[in-house]
């Protein structure tokens, strides 16, 4: 079962013995944070994590599947995110 934003605020507040109001301000400027950051360009790393970047993906040349035209695909950024070895194992029971 995927977990909301809602239900994550509320788990917040929970674990963290604070007011919904104040964990949901914290989450969107986290947010907010996270996004800029993004559109400047910049990698972020929070170790033991993940890692959150940019790529420039270059325009090019693709095909439409229900006619078979080409049409060029414009220059766009993506993001990539990986995650750390050392939250794999957490999740994998294999590291405290």
């Amino acid at each position: 079962m995927a977990v909301n934003r809602k239900a994550f605020i509320d788990r917040m507040a929970e674990n963290g013995d604070r007011t919904k109001k104040s964990c949901k301000e914290y989450l969107d400027l986290m947010l907010d944070t996270f996004y800029e950051l993004l559109e400047e360009g910049e990698t972020i790393l929070f170790t033991g994590i993940m890692k959150a970047e940019t790529k420039i993906t270059l325009e090019r040349p693709a095909r439409n599947p229900q006619n078979g035209e080409v049409c060029i695909v414009p220059e766009r950024k993506r993001i990539k995110v990986t995650f750390s070895e050392v939250l794999r194992d957490r999740l994998n029971g294999e590291r405290d």
